[in-house]
C-alpha cells in the first residue's frame, strides 16, 4: 500500500495542523488536522477491504490438450502466434470498488507483460479485460500472476495486490511444414511372417496349403509351382503404415551441450515430420528423452505439438522393438545420429538430421519454413569411410 501525492499532502497538512494546535494553543486547528489524517486512514481501510473482495478469472480460447495417459491439460499455443487471454474481474464484496488497473505478469518466454483498465465496480458487478501475448520460446509458460492496483476514495491511497496466481500455457515449436517421402506413403508395412507377399492390391497376404472348402479362385499359382503343393492365398489384415521419429538431444562426446535454440530447431523438424506422417494416416511412434508415445492420425497432431513443449534435453532410449515403414532421427551430433541409425535394419528407410547440416540458426522463432533440405525425407543414411572399407 502506498500514499499518492495527494495522500502525502493530506498527511503532512494534518500533522502540521495538529502540531500547531498544541504548540500555539489553537484548539480549533485540531479537528481539521484529525480530519485530514482520518480521511487518509479511512481511504486505506476501504482499499484494503476492497482488494480482498476482488476475484479474477483467466481464460483463453486455445484448445486444451493432454498427452495420452496424462492428467495435466494445457491450453496449447505456438511460438510466434498471438495468444489472447481474457480476464474477468468481479467485485464479490458489499462495497463498490473504484476504478483500478490490472497488470498481467508474463512468464519468461511468453512475451511482454501487459496491463488494462478496470472501471469502478458495484457489488457483484463484473468487467472483462482482454490482453494478448506473443510467445517467443517453447515450454510451459503463460501468465505468472495478475496484479490489481486500486486507488482509494479521494485518490489518497493506492494498493497493488496479487489477485490471481499462475495461468500456465504450453507453447509448442512453430507450425512448420514438411512432406513425407513418396516411397513411404505407398510401401505396406512389413510383417514378421517370412511368407508375407505384396500383391497388386492395398492388402497384404500370405500363402498356406489348400484345405477342402477353400475357394479355388484363391489359389496362388506361383507358390503352388514352387512348392509342388496346392497353395492358396490368405489375406492378412491391412497393416497401418507406421513411422518412427527419434529425437536425441545429447551432444557428442567432448562437444558443447546444445543451446535452447538448437533444441527448438530439432524439435521443430521432428514435429513437422510427425505432422506430415499423421496427416497421411500413419501411426507415429515418437521417442524423445523421457517419453515414448504413439500417435494415431491427424486428431493427435495437437498432442504431438504439446509433446514438443514438454520435452527436456537429454539422451534418448530406443524402443525395445519396432517395425516401422520409415524412421526419422533428429540428433544434435553426427556421431550420436549415426549410432542411433546403426541400430536398425538397413532395409528400413532412415532420414537422419543433425545440426551440422545447418549453417544459419537465426531462422527459428517467427520463421514460417524449415530449410529446404529438411522438408523432405530422403531414404538414405550416411556412412563413414571405415564402414565402406568393411563392405
Amino acid at each position: 500500500m502506498r500514499l499518492s501525492t495527494s495522500g502525502i499532502i493530506f498527511v503532512l497538512a494534518g500533522a502540521a495542523l495538529i502540531i500547531t494546535a498544541y504548540r500555539f494553543a489553537l484548539p480549533g486547528l485540531l479537528p481539521a488536522g484529525l480530519l485530514l489524517l482520518g480521511l487518509v486512514v479511512l481511504s486505506a481501510l476501504l482499499i484494503l477491504w476492497g482488494t480482498r473482495r476482488v476475484s479474477v478469472a483467466l481464460s483463453t480460447s486455445l484448445h486444451e490438450v493432454a498427452l495420452p495417459g496424462a492428467r495435466d491439460r494445457y491450453p496449447l499455443a505456438a511460438v510466434g502466434k498471438e495468444v489472447e487471454i481474457e480476464a474477468r474481474v468481479t467485485n464479490i464484496g458489499q462495497l463498490a470498488i473504484p476504478s483500478s488497473t490490472i497488470d498481467f505478469v508474463a512468464a519468461d518466454g511468453f512475451g511482454d507483460s501487459t496491463s488494462g483498465a478496470v472501471p469502478a465496480l458495484a457489488h457483484r458487478a463484473s468487467q472483462t479485460v482482454l490482453t494478448s501475448f506473443t510467445p517467443h520460446r517453447r515450454g510451459v509458460s503463460g501468465v505468472e500472476a495478475a496484479l490489481i492496483t486500486v486507488f482509494g476514495p479521494f485518490g489518497l491511497v493506492k494498493m497493488k495486490k496479487k489477485v490471481r496466481g499462475a495461468f500456465p500455457v504450453a507453447v509448442s515449436v512453430p507450425h512448420l511444414s514438411a512432406r513425407i517421402p513418396k516411397d513411404s506413403s505407398i510401401r505396406p508395412a512389413r510383417l514378421d511372417d517370412g511368407k508375407v507377399r505384396s500383391g497388386h492390391t492395398t492388402r497384404d497376404f500370405h500363402t498356406r496349403e489348400y484345405v477342402p472348402g477353400d475357394d479355388l479362385r484363391h489359389v496362388h499359382w506361383p507358390s503352388t509351382a514352387k512348392s509342388g503343393e496346392l497353395m492358396v492365398r490368405h489375406e492378412a489384415d491391412e497393416e497401418t503404415l507406421h513411422a518412427l521419429i527419434i529425437v536425441d538431444l545429447a551432444a557428442d562426446a567432448e562437444a558443447e551441450e546444445p543451446s535452447d535454440l538448437e533444441i527448438e530447431f530439432l524439435l521443430a523438424a521432428a514435429t513437422a515430420a510427425g505432422t506430415a506422417f499423421l496427416r497421411a494416416d500413419y501411426e507415429v511412434n515418437v521417442v524423445v528423452p523421457g517419453h515414448q508415445i504413439r500417435f494415431k492420425g491427424a486428431r493427435d497432431i495437437d498432442k504431438l505439438r504439446l509433446l514438443s513443449a514438454l520435452v527436456r534435453p537429454g539422451k534418448v532410449e530406443l524402443p525395445a522393438h519396432d517395425n516401422p515403414n520409415h524412421i526419422v532421427i533428429c540428433s544434435v551430433g553426427d556421431q550420436r545420429g549415426q549410432e542411433l541409425a546403426s541400430q536398425f535394419s538397413r532395409r528400413v528407410p532412415v532420414t537422419l538430421r543433425t545440426l551440422s547440416e545447418i549453417e544459419d540458426m537465426t531462422m527459428m522463432g517467427l520463421s514460417e519454413d524449415l530449410p529446404e533440405s529438411w522438408t523432405s525425407f530422403e531414404s538414405k543414411r550416411r556412412i563413414n569411410r571405415s564402414q565402406e572399407v568393411r563392405r
